[in-house]
């Protein structure tokens, strides 16, 4: 059965995705933490390889268990398409989580959200996408904030920033390549699970050069992260993220995506006893600034994709 969609994205549907998307910030917000938990005893490769062993298998369970009903349990299609966004998924979360080693999440927080500006960038190099002068200048304003947030300075770039670049770089890629594919994305769960698989697969092929792979840790904090990874920042976070990008543009997306970064700075002040100045407090007040003036601009712009959340 064909139904036939919108011209204008119903306001309330973009409501949802704003909720959901804030949502899915406090999770990859505490999942900075969780990172550095896990990788007090597991190396980054065994800890990518298990975390989205996880996500894949207990994904799949529950649509086993729950929604079965809903479609063609195996698409093809949707396979397919998603070896992009996971083998780019595992290219920018590998350097993050290696990055994580040597710097603090605070920092990392600051320079993954560098996507913010690499995204209109890209779209413009690669597709040669028009964007309208405010989408760079909020983009500036949330730039500055994150540099707030870090403290505004960067004391010289140890191994741990230079790897989080790259992530920054791929993450931007990642956001679009789905935005590019979004509206061939029937189930966006099961899209989730085949993105986790593809990334479990590229990272598999790693092992035999990680020294310290294990899949075995002594302490809670690590099985703690590694939970909260895989359940919450893999199957919760990233199926967020597929659904939204059905309803918002990728640069409303990637704007909102920013909120980790305080929340990160939060839970990292909590959790990993990391400090909390004034000047970071004003960081954090210009990125939640930017993506609150990005959702009014996105709520009257008639050029969103008009697709209900699956």
């Amino acid at each position: 059965m064909k139904f036939k969609l919108p011209t204008h994205m119903p306001t309330d549907e973009k409501k949802k995705a704003t909720v959901e998307l804030l949502v899915a910030s406090v999770i990859w917000g505490f999942g900075f933490v969780a990172t550095v938990w896990a990788l007090e005893e597991f190396s980054p490769i065994g800890f990518m390889s298990m975390r989205f062993a996880l996500a894949w298998m207990v994904g799949e369970l529950l649509r086993y268990l729950f929604f079965s009903t809903r479609g063609a349990f195996f698409s093809w299609e949707e396979f397919k398409i998603s070896a992009g966004a996971g083998l780019l998924m595992a290219s920018f979360l590998l350097p993050q989580t290696i990055g994580l080693i040597f710097t603090t999440a605070t920092n990392s927080g600051f320079l993954t959200i560098l996507y913010v500006i690499l995204v209109p960038l890209l779209s413009w190099a690669l597709f040669r996408t028009k964007h309208a002068l405010n989408v760079y200048l909020l983009a500036s304003i949330a730039f500055v904030g994150a540099f707030l947030l870090m403290g505004a300075q960067l004391t010289g770039f140890n191994l741990g920033d230079l790897w989080t670049l790259l992530c920054a770089f791929m993450a931007a890629l990642h956001i679009l390549y789905v935005g590019r594919v979004s509206h061939k994305i029937q189930d966006s769960f099961r899209f989730n699970n085949y993105q986790s698989l593809w990334c479990l697969i590229a990272v598999l092929p790693l092992i035999p050069l990680d020294p310290q792979f294990s899949y075995w840790a002594s302490g809670v904090k690590p099985w703690v992260g590694l939970m909260a990874t895989a359940f919450g920042s893999s199957l919760l976070g990233f199926m967020i993220q597929i659904r939204a990008q059905k309803v918002l543009s990728d640069t409303t997306a990637s704007q909102l995506f920013l909120l980790e970064s305080p929340f990160a700075m939060l839970f990292g002040y909590l959790l990993l006893s990391e400090q909390i100045t004034p000047l970071k407090l004003s960081g954090a007040f210009l990125i939640l600034l930017s993506s609150y003036i990005t959702l009014r601009l996105e709520r009257d712009d008639g050029s969103t994709k008009s697709k209900a959340l699956k």
